[in-house]
């Protein structure tokens, strides 16, 4: 009886071993199974769980500081982001830039996604986020997808230069508002549109609007308030000798003559009728030598280092006429013109050059003569404008002088097809 109780006592005994064997080889096999499933499923870049585990390792928080745009302007934002992240030296937008301020300049929101290229050539992305209702930090996701074509329609350089430049505090104190946007698109087209637009040089100093009187292209900075559509938002566009300008025209990093030209950039405390920009620092002014009942004695003056330098070209650029200048354009270092008004403004007279200014000469046009309903004949269209450049060709308008009021103060249209030798009325 005592051995069958051992014998029974020996089998269960057995029989809990083996199914402590069963147990924990079968536990080891499904963790296993399990295991390899998450790697898989984690190296699965389809897979939710991935997508987690990618978003936990890519989305950062960046203490926000610098949030006052009145103190730090917008380059604030990314000093922050670049003291724990280095930033590439040269960043571009995939989309815009979007900033919300309140009236003492606080940044309550902003939203941008861009991206660029380290020291090593690598295409770094990042996609930036702040709302100060939600939290203090700033919401940074880096590695994310991106077109990057590295259009230069979408530097940032043009925004943080023109925002040092503008007193947003002054753009906005007027307005009986609580919140205000900043918003920035990169390169725009304005053609003729002109609304809100205002020109600034490198000095921070307004530039008339009257100076263009063709298309206006440029990276202009909004400031605008998002809660009332009525009112027209003001647009700054900086106008200046940074390597962004170069890009006005086109993606390719040649500057674009054409635009440089239409625009008569303006810089310094110069006279915007008194100075042309060419390119790569090359610009040219007249200077007023004497002054004399009204009339004006000018030289000629350039330089090739962007104003550092400045050299006498000629010191009697009108052979002795006296006058005063309305505008100088040159198309190269060799090709320019220049307006000069005579008896207050009543007739105008266009000199051209060949020889970078050394030497100019009288363009005569051929007159249009227009009969009034008197039967009176007159020649009222003796004001011709500075030249612009368009396909190839050059135009102006000659336009009535000061005493002029004939068909509403109407003009005509000239071209040229030799680089300003010869003109021909077209319309």
């Amino acid at each position: 009886m005592r051995d069958n109780k051992n014998k029974e006592s020996k089998l269960k005994l057995l029989s809990s071993k083996s199914w402590r064997c069963i147990f924990i080889i079968s536990t080891f096999i499904i963790t296993l199974f399990c295991g390899v499933k998450i790697y898989k499923s984690a190296t699965d870049n389809t897979s939710k769980l991935a997508w987690y585990i990618k978003n936990i390792q890519n989305e950062k928080r960046i203490s926000f500081t610098k949030n006052n745009i009145y103190e730090y302007g917008v380059k604030g934002i990314f000093e922050d982001i670049n003291k724990k992240y280095k930033l590439p030296e040269k960043l571009y937008m995939s989309d815009d830039l979007s900033v919300k301020f309140e009236k003492d300049g606080t940044i309550i929101y902003f939203e941008t996604f861009i991206y660029g290229k380290d020291k090593n050539g690598k295409e770094k992305t990042y996609l930036i986020y702040y709302d100060k209702n939600k939290s203090k930090d700033i919401n940074l996701i880096l590695n994310g997808v991106v077109n990057s074509d590295y259009s230069n329609d979408k530097l940032l350089d043009p925004l943080f230069e023109t925002v040092e430049l503008i007193s947003i505090k002054d753009t906005v104190i007027n307005y009986n508002e609580n919140e205000f946007g900043l918003l920035y698109k990169g390169k725009v087209n304005w053609e003729s549109y002109r609304d809100g637009i205002v020109l600034i040089n490198k000095n921070g100093e307004e530039i008339p609007l009257n100076l263009f009187n063709g298309r206006l292209i440029g990276y202009p900075v909004s400031i605008y308030i998002p809660t009332n559509e009525d009112i027209t938002p003001v647009r700054y566009n900086l106008l200046t000798d940074s390597y962004w300008f170069e890009y006005l025209n086109n993606d390719e990093e040649n500057l674009s003559n054409e635009i440089q030209q239409e625009w008569n950039v303006v810089e310094g405390n110069s006279s915007v009728k008194d100075e042309f920009y060419l390119y790569d620092g090359i610009r040219y002014k007249l200077n007023i030598d004497d002054k004399a009942t009204g009339s004006f004695f000018y030289s000629l003056h350039k330089t090739n280092d962007s104003g550092s330098n400045w050299i006498v070209i000629n010191e009697n650029p009108f052979n002795g006429a006296v006058g005063e200048t309305y505008g100088i354009y040159f198309i190269n270092e060799n090709i320019g013109f220049i307006g000069v008004s005579r008896n207050g403004g009543c007739e105008g007279e266009l000199y051209r050059t060949e020889d970078g200014g050394k030497s100019f000469s009288k363009i005569e046009f051929e007159g249009k003569i227009v009969t009034l309903d008197n039967g009176t004949s007159i020649m009222p269209f003796d004001y011709p404008s500075i030249p612009y450049e368009k396909d190839g060709k050059l135009y102006l308008n000659m336009e009535q002088g000061a005493d002029g009021d004939y068909d509403g103060n109407s003009s005509l249209v000239y071209n040229s097809n030799d680089k300003g030798v010869t003109w021909e009325y077209i319309e």
